[in-house]
């Protein structure tokens, strides 16, 4: 989903991340930029080892 058309729906990306565990790409001129994922999903893979 592009930067620009993510901002306005970004409340119902959080809350599709949160309660359905929806990861969503963020793009910027068409190139991957950001991911928008479940805080659960990236809070187990934080103390993960290398």
């Amino acid at each position: 989903m592009g930067a620009r058309a993510a901002r306005p729906e970004l409340g119902k990306l959080v809350d599709a991340a949160h309660y359905v565990g929806q990861h969503t790409i963020i793009t910027k001129s068409g190139e991957p930029r950001a991911v928008l994922v479940p805080y659960e999903w990236w809070s187990q893979r934080q103390n993960r080892p290398g």
